[in-house]
């Protein structure tokens, strides 16, 4: 009996963590709602957040024109319960976009005190801003876009993160550097903090901002060469002590910024036949695309897609920091291509990558990998759902998963406890 007990335990350690069963959102989202760099959903006091294009139309039901998108909140309560609302206009409509996936997708965080913060629908375009009027009122977002600082920008990717004590940061490409902003929660302001990566001939591709508890930011970006691209090279890395405004590299080393892509923060060097001049053509060159952070005991990883050869397909890898260095390590390498569909999420030395692979024998499937011995078990996500774009945060031992089906104009949540 001992022995079937104990086989029984080693098996639960291999297996992941039991996931609370997927549900779908009850409204349409628009084929739109697809990016890579995004963060849609947050998560405080029980309720979840979740902002998605939706329908192009001006009314919550009619679809509008095929090339438009309007962007809509929702907020499922602890009890289960969903409202939503719309980005509205000055005529009080709900405020209509153009299509531009990749681009055009919304990012939100709630603030310590409950007010939703929410950067949408921009590429190369000045701010577009909304906050709630009040805390948790997904109906009340008022466009605040003349609260923010540096008016008159071309931006893109927004992200957002909500630190300990309530504050938000903003990482953001104003083109074409990369940018760290602050909500301060104290004083309900906006303000400049940073210019983290500018480099001559370079376009910055900011990709995820992380706090850590402990008084510190974790920055990650990419570089493109000659203008903006979409094949990347040089996965970078930042680190913001908040109460010292310094810049640090993973080895503690203090970075002046901004810093360029001759900084030593590179998580992801070229590799073989890949140059940093490259640009994306029918070659389809190596490069880094799309990558997101966690802090695995108290170090960082980045998830990341690369492409390592001439026309080959985008693998998943792991950048993590062991102290001393970084060091790869290659999640899923299959016969599948993957989205630009990546996330990353630790706890304690735990580790799970998510990623979504492309026309598999079951469409497009989304997955989550952890690692199992020298390898990685991968588990599917929302079996029969073509799951094309993804994102998750965690909140204290638990996942909390946004995956999406734009052509089938889906949207799920789950959660996965660790």
């Amino acid at each position: 009996m001992r022995r079937v007990v104990l086989a029984c335990l080693a098996l639960l350690l291999v297996l992941p963590a039991t996931a609370a069963a997927a549900e779908q959102v009850p409204y349409r989202v628009d084929a739109s709602n697809q990016a890579g760099w995004w963060r849609p959903l947050d998560e405080l006091n029980g309720s979840v957040y979740v902002a998605y294009n939706a329908w192009g139309g001006p009314g919550a039901t009619n679809g509008g024109a095929s090339d438009t998108h309007t962007v809509y909140i929702g907020r499922k309560a602890a009890d289960g319960t969903w409202t939503r609302g719309c980005l509205k206009a000055a005529d009080g409509s709900c405020s209509v976009y153009p299509d531009d996936i990749g681009h055009k997708q919304p990012s939100i965080a709630v603030d310590g005190d409950g007010f939703i913060h929410a950067f949408v629908s921009m590429h190369s375009n000045n701010w577009i801003y909304y906050r709630s009027a009040a805390p948790g009122d997904v109906t009340s977002m008022v466009n605040r876009s003349a609260d923010m600082p540096d008016q008159g920008g071309q931006y893109t990717y927004p992200n957002l993160t909500r630190v300990d004590g309530g504050d938000v940061y903003l990482v953001i490409r104003a083109y074409p550097e990369g940018r760290l902003y602050r909500w301060d929660n104290s004083a309900d302001t906006w303000t400049r903090v940073a210019v983290f990566a500018r480099s001559a001939g370079h376009v910055a591709y900011p990709d995820d901002v992380a706090g850590d508890g402990d008084g510190n930011l974790h920055i990650s970006w990419e570089w493109a060469y000659g203008g903006t691209n979409a094949l990347r090279h040089l996965g970078s890395y930042l680190r913001y002590d908040i109460s010292s405004g310094q810049f640090h590299n993973a080895a503690g080393a203090v970075v002046t910024a901004p810093a360029s892509v001759t900084s030593p923060v590179v998580y992801q060097p070229l590799e073989g036949a890949e140059d940093s001049t490259d640009r994306d053509d029918a070659t389809r060159p190596p490069g880094v695309q799309s990558a997101k952070l966690a802090l695995s005991g108290g170090k960082p990883v980045v998830a990341y897609r690369y492409r390592t050869v001439h026309g080959g397909r985008w693998q998943v890898r792991v950048a993590e920091w062991t102290g001393a260095a970084w060091q790869r390590k290659t999640v899923y390498s299959g016969a599948y291509d993957t989205h630009a569909a990546i996330d990353v999420t630790a706890w304690g030395t735990g580790l799970r990558v998510y990623y979504a692979k492309k026309a598999t024998a079951s469409g497009d499937q989304a997955f989550a990998a952890r690692p199992s011995g020298s390898a990685w078990a991968e588990t599917a996500l929302l079996p029969g759902v073509n799951v094309q774009r993804l994102a998750v945060i965690r909140r204290g031992d638990t996942d909390h998963l946004y995956l999406t089906a734009p052509t089938d104009h889906q949207l799920h949540v789950r959660t996965s406890p660790w």
